[in-house]
């Protein structure tokens, strides 16, 4: 039952994955929609590289839901060896940074059997928000993967954005480079 949120969302991304689209094309002078590799909200912004395709998802209210959700999700070589897999996801939540990287490493060793933190370290985004960066390991076999993800809060919710692929095929800088463009402020009030 621990995997089940994982495995649903694994299906998701191998089984819509291909549906995503490319940007639209701008008809007017009005300002150029967002890419279809990015997610917005009023405190987040994050834009997937280029070579990846964002899945299609249910949107989720994350103030109703009482544990992490995947709010999007984009692959990278779908089905093969080397395939890539970048999930935004968040629940509610207030406190320090620090509070929020205990709470979001205990929730994702009760969703992933066998998860091994290998690594954790404070850090910043490029918009200089305070963030953990984390290793993580989990399967056995040719199935073990291999996270890196950015946890962090915007003062209304906790935030992992993670990008996943097979243990020893991934590598610290093609993560990095992979979550570059990702910037969160504080939850603007009344909204």
């Amino acid at each position: 039952m621990k995997n089940v949120i994982w495995v649903v969302l694994g299906c998701l991304l191998f089984a819509m994955a291909p549906a995503a689209g490319a940007p639209p094309a701008a008809a007017s002078p009005a300002p150029a929609p967002r890419p279809a590799f990015a997610y917005d909200d009023p405190a987040m912004h994050f834009a997937a590289p280029s070579t990846y395709y964002r899945a299609q998802m249910p949107p989720v209210k994350v103030e109703e839901v009482s544990h992490l959700s995947p709010v999007a999700a984009y692959v990278r070589n779908y089905g093969k060896e080397d395939q890539r897999t970048i999930v935004v996801s968040m629940r509610p939540f207030v406190g320090s940074p620090s509070e929020w990287e205990t709470m979001a490493e205990n929730e994702l060793r009760t969703l992933i059997d066998g998860v091994f933190v290998r690594s954790k370290q404070e850090t910043q985004l490029s918009n200089r928000m305070p963030a953990y960066w984390m290793k993580l390991a989990y399967g056995e076999g040719f199935g073990s993967m291999q996270q890196y993800l950015y946890a962090l809060t915007d003062g209304r919710r906790g935030i992992i954005v993670s990008v996943s692929g097979r243990l020893g095929e991934i590598t610290e800088g093609e993560a990095k480079d992979a979550l570059k463009d990702l910037s969160v402020v504080l939850y603007p009030y009344g909204r």
